[in-house]
């Protein structure tokens, strides 16, 4: 028990002695997850069971005694009869029971996709505030120096202390915007605990969404799980088939005369189901299970297609307002913030004319990580509903 206790001290050191980017984060949290575990072992039950499919009606064993005339004669009858199916049905079962291994396998894709579709949002999510965070304590930094400036100026009787006081109250809006982040950290980081299965966050190492551009939608998991579930009903109708066909009854009889044991019988026979109406009935129904499940085929591609068309719009939309920002209003802008600072410093300006400024600058740097932000959501939804990993 004391190794054990080692090893997985060790394990755990090591998966936190680095920072976890989305991949290594999303493996770390695959390796213990419980539901991904419990799938395989459903996978691992239905394997098992795929050698049922040969399983044969009991043997059928009767002994006869009785005497005859003779009262000093005893004669035998030892009868032993087997019934089997055609080897086809067999095959078919077999078939069947390996295609829900089939679909036992594609839901256990599904669980992967989504589990990784709920970390990445998460840690996104957690990537943006941080990057706010970052941000507003930055231009605390920056008003605190301002601050110290007007104090001084203040000191020395240059300034009644209005502008020191207006900086000290923008420092403290954003004191209380950087709080209120915090507790939406504090919240996504237990979210993220809960579903790593962990009860520390290890280290995480952020870094934007990239997205495949050759990537379709053909390698979707649920799309895979909805085509195994049709060739589960091909073979469920085949096998309801197989009931119309004849089984076949196997078997040898030993009877004994006036006391001898070498009369031999060979028994063969089929039993034929005449009255198949019922039956027939289950193969019908069968197939047009089948066709519905080929619908709900075509009506998933259709959403996917469409839910990715939808995105990649959305995509192209965000990564032209990023330019924008990015190659114009933020260089823009940030040009005349300096300007307008050094007005100000210099006293050529009002504290409102400079605010007006510098929340427009604010503004468009925390639309760029809105937009950032926005961007990696879209990406992860587009990489799960392409499969793509």
């Amino acid at each position: 028990m004391i190794k054990k206790i080692i090893i997985f001290c060790l394990v755990v050191q090591t998966a936190f002695s680095q920072k976890l980017d989305l991949r290594l984060l999303t493996k770390f949290g695959m390796d213990q997850n419980r539901d991904l575990a419990l799938a395989l072992k459903r996978i691992d039950l239905q394997k098992s069971l795929v050698n049922t499919a040969f399983e044969m009606p009991k043997t059928k064993v009767d002994l006869q005694v009785g005497n005859i005339q003779t009262p000093f004669v005893t004669d035998y009858t030892l009868g032993i009869v087997q019934n089997t199916e055609l080897p086809r049905v067999y095959k078919i079962r077999k078939a069947f029971n390996e295609s829900l291994v089939k679909i036992g396998e594609s839901e256990y894709q599904v669980l992967k996709y989504e589990y990784r579709f709920n970390v990445a949002n998460l840690y996104y999510e957690l990537f943006y505030l941080q990057q706010v965070t970052d941000l507003l304590q930055t231009e605390n930094l920056k008003l605190a120096e301002i601050e110290k400036v007007y104090k001084r100026r203040q000191e020395l009787g240059e300034t009644d202390g209005t502008d020191a006081a207006g900086m000290h109250l923008r420092i403290l809006e954003n004191e209380m915007k950087i709080n209120q982040i915090s507790n939406k950290i504090n919240e996504t980081e237990g979210n993220l605990k809960l579903i790593l299965n962990a009860e520390i966050l290890p280290d995480l190492s952020f870094n934007h969404a990239q997205l495949d551009a050759k990537a379709n939608i053909s390698q979707n998991a649920r799309l895979e799980m909805q085509q195994n579930m049709i060739q589960n009903s091909e073979i469920l109708t085949k096998n309801e088939m197989d009931k119309l066909l004849p089984s076949i009854n196997l078997g040898v009889m030993n009877q004994s005369m006036l006391g001898s044991w070498r009369q031999f019988i060979g028994v063969a026979g089929v039993e034929i189901p005449i009255f198949s109406k019922a039956q027939k009935a289950r193969v019908e129904a069968s197939k047009i299970s089948t066709k519905i499940q080929e619908s709900e085929l075509e009506k998933l591609k259709f959403q996917l297609m469409n839910e990715v068309q939808f995105l990649q719009k959305n995509l192209l939309s965000t990564e032209s307002s990023l330019s924008l920002i990015k190659n114009n209003l933020l260089i823009e802008s940030d040009r005349l913030m300096q300007t307008t600072m050094k007005k100000y410093l210099a006293g050529q300006i009002e504290y409102f004319d400079w605010y007006l400024v510098y929340n427009q600058n604010l503004n468009y740097k925390m639309e760029l990580l809105n937009l950032e932000k926005s961007k990696n959501f879209t990406i992860t939804n587009i990489k799960y509903l392409i499969g793509n990993e």
